[in-house]
């Protein structure tokens, strides 16, 4: 309990701590609160069943006396005035311990989401394509909020719970020593075999919800992202049946976790009260108590029952919580580690602040690199330099590393060897921002949001900070004005889920006027032309052909019509350049270019 409970307090940040300690004060006063009605309450007895009520010396005069109070005689009325203005307190304190503590575990929970959200978006690009997108928002939303309401929460109330119970428990055992005592044993026995029994069991179970939570994230998004096809092909019946499975399953977890947590309180209520039937007989028979006697013992240990089984059944089914949900954190804890020590070496790294916005050339050096578990090098020791303002075609048959080498250049791949110079400045961590400010990107599939078209041109701005006419300006670069025009809300109407409102070329169109939106130096094009209709990429190329000078443009294309004018073209080939001139250059002098463009002309 103690390593996961570390691991939580180390990425809380100063305002959480702050937080947390607010919380634990609040705990302290309503725990006094609470210690002081009880011995109000047993005092109260005490001094109904004494024989001298006018000479009783009792809790509230030594309280009394403590401040310099001279109270001459309190009577049952005051006593219980006395006693409901504390049980006022009580209640009040309770209140802001049990805000508090909702507060903190939900702000915090929400906090380290976000906190998690923004590492997983930070995180490198092949890290991601390793992962499933319904295991990250599985991590993210399930065992993040498993982990705050169900562990640290749990650890809250049970910490709560001890600075209540303790001093409590010293002080009665001081008492009623005998009678506290046996309570306590009876208690505390009994939670403690029902906890050894099902620890390990609860452990099991909480593992097992974190397969099937990750399952049902899994099927709910390949449900949604397979509409058509499960439409069309009328499989409606297996994604149901595959939910169905997994929601009951849950639910069995569910039931056998609040069977362990919550029905052991019925049995210990049981033993307590049946107890009580026999201590009252042991008073009667044994020790020949008389009736006053009876009843003040018997409020004596009510009044320790009302208020102790209540928080040895909170510590016992919050450690179930806890074991419960702990596999949470158990599978969490190690991205919450590499998140903090990210976090650390971020705060601590100071990025250069270097600007390539004049940079004359980009000169690339014997890149190699390979993905993990492959065997085959994608890349082979690639060499080339690009001008600015030049438009570079990259073409090749599949799988011969085009893409791949995109990302390297775009930055998203970083685990390559060799070097990228910009003019004489090396491409790195350091100034990696930077470079990036100065691009455009069109991917093969433009990730389109539910919203407005401009909104999604604007990709990632705030809506009141959108440039109009900047907008428009990109509508019309990109071929969309006609499409646009004819929309009741124009620029505003909003394109569905995943552009699913716009054809394919349409969402093309629009992935090319977002890519421009930035002002980017270089843009490069990842097959983004594809999709579109012969007339209007030949619009959009005599649009980029049309650009200002400076602009650089790198594309990959399969059809070679498109960047036949370009300044050069990179032909690549098993992961080698196998050609890097003009096209005509290429089609005179390079065998197997030759054969490229014949076999896509036949």
């Amino acid at each position: 309990m103690i390593a996961p409970l570390r691991l939580l307090f180390s990425i809380l940040n100063k305002t959480q701590k702050r937080r947390f300690f607010l919380l634990l004060n609040f705990m302290v006063l309503s725990s006094f609160f609470e210690i002081a009605s009880i011995i109000a309450l047993i005092d109260f007895a005490n001094f109904l069943s004494s024989e001298s009520q006018s000479n009783y010396y009792g809790f509230f005069e030594i309280i009394f006396n403590a401040l310099n109070i001279n109270i001459i005689n309190l009577d049952v009325f005051l006593r219980g005035i006395l006693i409901i203005f504390i049980l006022i307190l009580t209640v009040f304190t309770s209140f802001l311990s049990i805000h508090s503590s909702a507060k903190f575990s939900y702000l915090t929970g929400g906090e380290i989401e976000t906190k998690l959200f923004n590492f997983y978006l930070k995180r490198d690009y092949l890290y991601h394509l390793d992962l499933t997108s319904a295991k990250l928002l599985n991590n993210i939303y399930e065992l993040v909020r498993r982990t705050t309401e169900h562990v640290l929460s749990p650890c809250i109330v049970i910490l709560s719970k001890l600075i209540f119970l303790i001093p409590l428990i010293s002080g009665l055992l001081i008492y009623k020593t005998e009678v506290t005592l046996i309570a306590i044993l009876l208690c505390l026995g009994l939670y403690f075999i029902f906890y050894l029994t099902f620890k390990n069991k609860l452990l099991k179970l909480g593992q097992s919800q974190n397969i099937l939570t990750k399952n049902k994230f899994s099927i709910l998004q390949e449900g949604f992202n397979a509409i058509k096809e499960i439409k069309i092909f009328n499989k409606y019946k297996f994604f149901k049946s595959k939910y169905t499975d997994i929601y009951s399953s849950l639910a069995n977890l569910s039931v056998q976790k609040d069977l362990i947590s919550k029905f052991p309180r019925s049995l210990i209520e049981f033993f307590i009260f049946s107890a009580v039937v026999l201590f009252i007989a042991y008073l009667k028979i044994k020790l020949n108590y008389n009736f006053t006697q009876i009843v003040f013992n018997l409020s004596f240990f009510i009044i320790c029952a009302y208020k102790i089984i209540p928080a040895f059944q909170q510590i016992y089914l919050h450690l179930n919580y806890f074991r419960y949900h702990v596999a949470a954190l158990k599978e969490l804890s190690g991205d919450l580690k590499e998140m903090q020590k990210f976090y650390l070496k971020e705060n601590v790294s100071i990025e250069k602040d270097k600007r390539f916005s004049s940079f004359k050339n980009i000169n690339v050096k014997n890149i190699a690199f390979n993905y993990k578990n492959s065997s085959d090098t994608t890349l082979k020791n690639l060499s080339f330099q690009i001008k600015r303002g030049e438009k570079i075609g990259i073409t090749g048959p599949s799988g011969s590393g085009k893409t791949t080498l995109i990302h390297i250049l775009l930055g998203l791949i970083k685990q390559y060897s060799g070097e990228i110079k910009i003019d004489d400045e090396i491409l790195g961590e350091n100034n990696l921002t930077q470079w990036q400010k100065l691009l455009g990107f069109v991917p093969q599939s433009v990730f389109l949001s539910s919203k407005s078209i401009k909104e999604n041109i604007a990709f990632g701005e705030e809506k009141d900070q959108i440039d109009k006419n900047k907008i428009k300006k990109l509508i019309d670069f990109s071929q969309l004005t006609e499409i646009v025009s004819a929309l009741p809300e124009k620029e505003n109407s909003k394109i569905g889920e995943r552009g699913i409102k716009l054809s394919g070329g349409q969402q093309q169109r629009l992935g090319i006027a977002r890519a421009f939106y930035p002002d980017p130096k270089i843009v490069f094009f990842d097959e983004a032309t594809n999709s579109l209709d012969v007339l209007t990429e030949n619009e959009i190329m005599n649009s980029l052909n049309n650009l200002d000078k400076d602009i650089t443009v790198i594309m990959i294309a399969h059809r070679l019509d498109v960047i036949k004018k370009f300044d050069k073209i990179i032909y690549l080939n098993k992961g080698k350049i196998d050609g890097f001139g003009t096209f005509d250059e290429l089609l005179k002098n390079n065998l197997n270019f030759k054969k490229l463009v014949e076999a896509k002309n036949s």
